[in-house]
């Protein structure tokens, strides 16, 4: 009998990783999967932890993948446009993107903490091309390991990671990337206000020590955080619940039928993904 990797040194938000890595293996078993992720599937076989207490959060499930594959499309469009460029996944936990879109060239890091590092040096390896740093997103000194020519494309990637960070711990992260990057580009996802004060009745997050920290209603407010940061997308991601009515609860399926535009402007702003342009390319 093979032993399963241990995943007790996981607490608060580093734990939250399994959410998003069991919404990538549930999903990939469905017929006809959103989001396809056998090394997911394998990952979340080799470990030791109880992924059954996630087993009823259908939101937490749909809209990770809904948004995995939403970022994985922006994601590769930059790549498509600047195919050597170097990309940095914050808060990169057992994120497998780089496997689902390498495409030859491009350089990538991932970024967390040495605890998640540590179990990600079982399941991946680094390479030429694809980096670990064992540092929190928090702890700046992780771009110091960054290698990037003059004026070579970037992008900065962090996926359900800027609700569990206070808002002054957000902005103080854009402004140190727009210091030491410009010109970059940002992405990342976002809950809105309200949302972001209800940790304790999210449907997996509940289910963890971690905690909502920050949401914003706005995202054009981001823009007054840095002289030269402007928004250049919002994707308002959890609208294609809608898509999926099947997939929804049976009060929420037959909502949707009859109402649409109810469960829309209920799913539609609670959570999005925002793309940044921090400064200008030159010419």
């Amino acid at each position: 009998m093979q032993l399963r990797e241990p995943t007790d040194q996981l607490t608060g938000v580093a734990e939250t990783l399994m959410i998003t890595l069991y919404a990538r293996a549930i999903e990939t078993q469905r017929p006809e999967p959103i989001l396809s992720d056998r090394k997911a599937v394998e990952i979340a076989e080799s470990l030791d932890y109880d992924f059954s207490k996630y087993e009823n959060g259908w939101a937490s499930q749909l809209g990770c993948v809904i948004r995995a594959r939403a970022i994985d499309r922006i994601v590769q469009n930059f790549l498509e446009t600047h195919p050597s460029a170097v990309i940095v996944n914050l808060g990169a936990g057992l994120c497998t993107r780089f496997s689902r879109i390498d495409n030859g060239q491009v350089r990538w890091y991932e970024v967390d903490f040495p605890e998640v590092i540590a179990l990600r040096h079982k399941f991946f390896q680094e390479s030429n091309r694809h980096h670990f740093i064992a540092k929190s997103m928090l702890d700046f000194t992780w771009m110091d390991a960054i290698q990037r020519e003059p004026n070579q494309p970037m992008m900065i990637v962090y996926e359900g990671v800027s609700m569990y960070l206070s808002e002054a711990e957000n902005k103080a992260l854009l402004q140190q990337i727009n210091a030491r990057f410009s010109p970059v580009e940002i992405l990342f996802d976002v809950l809105n206000r309200k949302r972001s004060r209800t940790t304790k009745h999210h449907d997996t997050v509940s289910k963890t020590n971690a905690e909502f920290k920050w949401g914003i209603d706005q995202s054009s407010k981001l823009e007054t955080w840095g002289s030269n940061i402007w928004l250049k997308h919002e994707e308002f991601y959890l609208s294609q619940f809608l898509n999926y009515s099947q997939r929804l609860p049976i009060a929420w399926s037959i909502l949707a039928q009859l109402l649409p535009f109810i469960p829309l402007a209920l799913f539609k702003n609670s959570g999005r993904i925002v793309q940044l342009q921090i400064g200008n390319y030159s010419e």
